[in-house]
């Protein structure tokens, strides 16, 4: 499979919009591999073929994941707005543009509400970074903090635009002029 594999499968013939197309693709393919999401008691479905590390500080919890090639993931919702880094890899993502892919090293900014489709075009490492206030360890607690596993659990007050970039003039301007 390939970015254009996902974006054939993105844009098969279901026309719903981005959310409801979503769940409806997860839903046909758990059904195919013969998982079942909505009974997992609410908790996030860690994938056999996805490792993970947890990191702690103050306010901040951080999730550092290894992917493999070929491995397709739905994300869940994020309550919170976070940062993803791709440090290592190739990714083919859903968003409400479209199908976009990131190549490493790179970065995106995740709003709330956020669900994607990834999928690996290559052995990959992501780093996202969540605010933790609360100083939470225990994964379950966190989870259901920052992660919602249904839409009916999701709250759409959270939906905003919430990263601001402040542009630092002589930075742009150099990068501007390196290009002509």
């Amino acid at each position: 499979m390939s970015k254009n594999e996902l974006q054939k499968i993105w844009d098969c013939e279901i026309d719903l919009p981005y959310k409801e197309k979503v769940e409806e693709l997860q839903r046909v393919f758990s059904e195919q591999i013969n998982i079942d999401v909505e009974h997992n008691n609410g908790k996030v479905v860690y994938p056999t073929f996805t490792k993970y590390n947890h990191y702690f500080s103050d306010g901040l919890y951080v999730r550092e994941m290894f992917c493999q090639k070929d491995a397709l993931i739905f994300t869940v919702i994020h309550n919170t707005a976070n940062p993803l880094f791709l440090m290592k890899g190739k990714v083919a993502f859903s968003s409400e543009e479209g199908v976009e892919e990131l190549t490493a090293p790179t970065f995106i900014l995740t709003k709330p509400g956020t669900k994607r489709i990834c999928y690996w075009l290559e052995d990959s490492v992501i780093v996202t970074v969540h605010p933790n206030p609360d100083g939470l360890t225990d994964l379950d607690e966190i989870e259901k903090k920052m992660f919602s596993g249904k839409w009916e659990e999701y709250d759409e007050n959270l939906k905003q635009d919430v990263w601001i970039m402040l542009e630092h003039k002589d930075y742009f301007k150099k990068t501007k002029d390196e290009k002509k």
